[in-house]
């Protein structure tokens, strides 16, 4: 049974958001998904609500689709991130996910496919950069 959205608010260590480490193998390089924040401000990784009728996994995948236009195949589990926002707990799932195509997206991002390196310094977030960093890792353990 999937549990709702709602319950999952302000309970600790229960998925508020749901995001992901999007990569994709050009040549023998690995790449990583960074995109454009939703006010442009901010270069940060796809993530978003979970909606009510949704599995973290489910809104993980939806939100790389309707933010940068990518399809994928999540592959791993990565670690929760816990922090507040405007005063509300955020509890972030995030996956580590595949590209495998590409799909009309539903917001008007800026995306960018950069290696480890260059992601870390793009990203505006501590918190984006240690999970790109999990991220990147647990890739090279499978």
């Amino acid at each position: 049974m999937v549990k709702r959205a709602k319950s999952r608010q302000g309970v600790k260590n229960m998925p508020t958001h749901a995001g992901s480490v999007t990569y994709r193998k050009e040549q023998d390089k690995i790449l990583y998904l960074i995109i454009s924040s939703s006010d442009g401000v901010h270069w940060v990784l796809p993530k978003g609500h979970i909606e009510p009728d949704e599995s973290p996994e489910e809104a993980a995948l939806r939100e790389l689709r309707e933010e940068a236009g990518i399809v994928g195949e999540i592959v791993n589990k990565l670690p929760l991130q816990s922090f507040d926002v405007a005063g509300k707990p955020v509890t972030v799932q995030y996956f580590l996910i595949k590209s495998s195509g590409y799909c009309p997206a539903h917001e008007q991002r800026l995306i960018r496919w950069k290696d480890q390196a260059s992601s870390l310094e793009l990203l505006s977030f501590a918190n984006t950069r240690m999970i790109l960093l999990e991220g990147s890792k647990r890739l090279k353990n499978l």
